[in-house]
């Protein structure tokens, strides 16, 4: 326990000036993106995309706002040569790996990722846990799991020589701080490198279990440790002989004959955070009837590409993540491009990203809604992807509506655990695939037809009328065709619209 304490007070010791460039952001947010974006401009600006497009000549906002805004269609080809061995291309910083992360339409982007970058994601982690510390002191002392997913890349590099993905998340931190979260973690990076799903799961609940001093629990998806949880309870048997007497006692007075209950495994346990906006909110319930007790936080908006917010304890929504990035704001409104502090409550907006990876105004697709400030940075939360929308024949179903009209099926009490909604060929048709007893196909038909295009498709007969198929280990089978896309699990999750046909093909063949 000494040396726990030690170690997290010296890490969280590391994190002051983080934490402190975010109260000067509270007070001056333009002041702050100001230097942000010069200190990008040198880094990025004599690279070869940086020429392209005239980076280097910025001197300000102003100048920012005459480049293109790009997605990852625009960025691809860049990208390409740096997988074949080029330097400088989007930055004249060494590109340390390429990180793997899913494409809305089932390809794998590969993201430069560079020193500039690890630390940009280091900042506002910094922020995140300072806060989460000073407003829970009990954490002090304990140790910590971050979902720890299969290291499905493990080893590949590009025909250039590229790595493909870090070996773990703590990989985005410096070497320092690496040995101390290493240290502090309850399941070991090591766990990531197992050839097989099963034995990566049964190693992380052992793992776990056997962390009586679990103080938080950081995941992507609620049902990420829901799914994790009742495989602890369904292997019960096998895996009480790999525990130790303290283990298996607390293992067996958390399971109550129905759940596991988490403050039982974890006496220590603080916190919980995952996920809570959009479809996973439908998930939480099941979450916080384990975790009874435990307080939840959920978590801000994170992609590869760059972190857009994150959590402060006693506001609602997420701040924007000033300190780290470079920040432009799309209100999806009127089109207007607007610098962060310039932000309307109750908007809704794109958010655009000049990062350390390289990437120079790359739109992200998701939009988030301003739901108030603090101080002057914006607090936000994401209403839902902009890219995941089926559109075969003008149809136009969107993940949003879909999320909403799935829901109407169901008790909002008791929701299945795994609910899919996707389009099928020959004839076009839209199937569901749920994990229990789900609703008839007239039923499904009738709230998708609240959609006017899709009622219009069908009416025309250009869309045959949708099935509904029950598939028990329909999540497993999910998990199984993200790793066959080269993904890993932890910051992946099942929307409620799946467009992608070789993940759909996967979970219902």
């Amino acid at each position: 326990m000494r040396g726990v304490r030690a170690l997290q007070a010296g890490w969280l010791a590391s994190q002051a000036r983080a934490s402190l460039r975010f109260r000067r952001a509270i007070r001056n947010p333009e002041r702050i993106q100001r230097a942000r974006l010069d200190a990008l401009v040198r880094t990025l600006g004599p690279s070869a995309y940086g020429r392209h497009v005239g980076l280097d000549r910025v001197r300000g906002p102003e100048d920012l706002q005459r480049l293109p805004i790009t997605d990852w269609d625009a960025v691809k080809p860049w990208v390409e040569r740096i997988a074949q061995g080029e330097a400088n291309v989007l930055t004249t910083e060494p590109v340390e790996v390429l990180e793997p992360t899913g494409g809305s339409t089932g390809g794998t982007k590969l993201v430069p990722t560079t020193a500039q970058l690890r630390a940009e994601f280091a900042e506002a982690v910094g922020v995140w846990m300072v806060d989460l510390h000073r407003h829970h002191p009990g954490l002090v002392g304990t140790r910590s799991y971050w979902s720890v997913s299969r290291a499905v890349k493990r080893g590949e590099t590009t025909e250039g020589g590229v790595p493909i993905g870090f070996d773990d998340d703590a990989s985005y931190f410096g070497p320092l701080e690496r040995w101390a979260i290493r240290r502090l973690m309850a399941v070991p990076a090591d766990v990531a490198k197992l050839p097989s799903l099963d034995a990566w799961r049964h190693a992380t609940a052992v793992h776990l279990l056997e962390a009586r001093d679990l103080g938080l629990i950081s995941v992507w998806s609620p049902t990420f440790l829901t799914v994790l949880m009742d495989w602890m309870a369904a292997e019960r048997t096998s895996l009480r002989g790999a525990l130790s007497a303290g283990a298996r006692e607390r293992f067996a007075s958390a399971w109550d004959g129905r759940i596991l209950h988490g403050a039982r495994l974890w006496p220590q346990l603080q916190v919980v955070s995952a996920w809570a906006d959009g479809f996973a909110a439908s998930h939480l319930p099941a979450l916080l009837e384990r975790f009874a007790g435990v307080v939840f936080q959920p978590k801000g908006l994170l992609a590869t590409e760059g972190v857009v917010s994150f959590p402060m304890v006693g506001w609602e929504g997420h701040a924007l993540a000033l300190t780290s990035h470079y920040v432009e704001l799309e209100d999806l409104a009127d089109g207007r491009i607007v610098g962060a502090h310039e932000a309307r409550v109750d908007h809704e907006y794109r958010p655009i990203l000049t990062t350390g990876g390289g990437l120079v105004r790359y739109a992200l697709p998701d939009s988030v809604q301003v739901l108030g400030f603090i101080g002057r940075v914006p607090r936000v939360r994401l209403v839902g992807r902009l890219d995941r929308a089926s559109d075969r024949v003008g149809e136009k179903l969107t993940e949003g509506f879909v999320q909403q009209a799935l829901a109407r099926l169901w008790s909002p009490e008791d929701p299945p655990r795994f609910a899919m909604l996707g389009p099928r060929e020959d004839p076009l048709r839209y199937v569901l695939v749920v994990d229990r007893a789900g609703p008839d196909p007239e039923a499904l038909d009738r709230v998708l037809r609240d959609a006017y295009h899709y009622a219009y498709a069908r009416d025309l007969g250009q869309i045959a009328a949708p099935q509904v198929h029950v598939v028990p280990d329909a999540w497993s089978r999910w998990e199984h065709a993200i790793e066959a896309l080269g993904l890993g699990l932890g910051n992946q999750k099942p929307g409620a619209l799946e467009i992608r046909p070789q993940v759909l093909w996967h979970i219902a063949p």
